[in-house]
């Protein structure tokens, strides 16, 4: 209730903006809090200034500065530990089944090596890549131009199977 009155359901409307995955968002705060708390044990311990900030690359950029300093601190292995569990964490997220689609030759000038559509991905998220076999890759901006190859190459049986 508002002000008294019962909520009303609006249905029918279209989501606006971008879909977010809850469980990638949840995996980066984790990434985010353990290596703000163990650049906050570094500025803490060593009195350094704090000026690391909480962007992933300013932490990594940070803490690689103190690699060595860290290697020798009494909690050494829950680092490492910590660490450990948010890689295996991370590979369990992106890795996952994928296959091949045949898109006939590469569409580079002169390159005759066959074109091929990757596709990988766990649950919703799908990470995607087009690239021959001399290693050629086509940007996403472009892959709507070969959109009618992957329907040619399976109508003449060329096409990849699951991987």
């Amino acid at each position: 209730m508002l002000g008294g009155r019962p909520l009303e359901r609006v249905s029918g409307t279209q989501s606006v903006g971008i879909r977010l995955d809850e469980e990638t968002l949840t995996l980066r705060s984790r990434v985010t809090d353990l290596l703000c708390s163990w650049a906050g044990l570094v500025v803490s311990e060593r009195r350094l200034p704090a000026a690391v900030g909480t962007e992933v690359p300013a932490l990594l950029h940070f803490l690689s500065g103190q690699v060595s300093w860290l290697a020798e601190h009494p909690a050494a292995q829950d680092l490492d530990a910590e660490l450990s569990a948010l890689l295996d964490s991370s590979r369990a997220r992106l890795d996952s089944q994928s296959y091949e689609v045949s898109l006939g030759v590469c569409c580079h000038p002169g390159c005759t090596a066959g074109l091929r559509a990757t596709l990988s991905g766990s649950g919703r998220t799908v990470y995607s890549r087009v690239a021959c076999d001399a290693g050629h890759t086509v940007p996403p901006r472009e892959w709507l131009l070969l959109s009618g190859r992957a329907r040619t190459a399976s109508d003449t049986g060329r096409s990849g199977g699951a991987a």
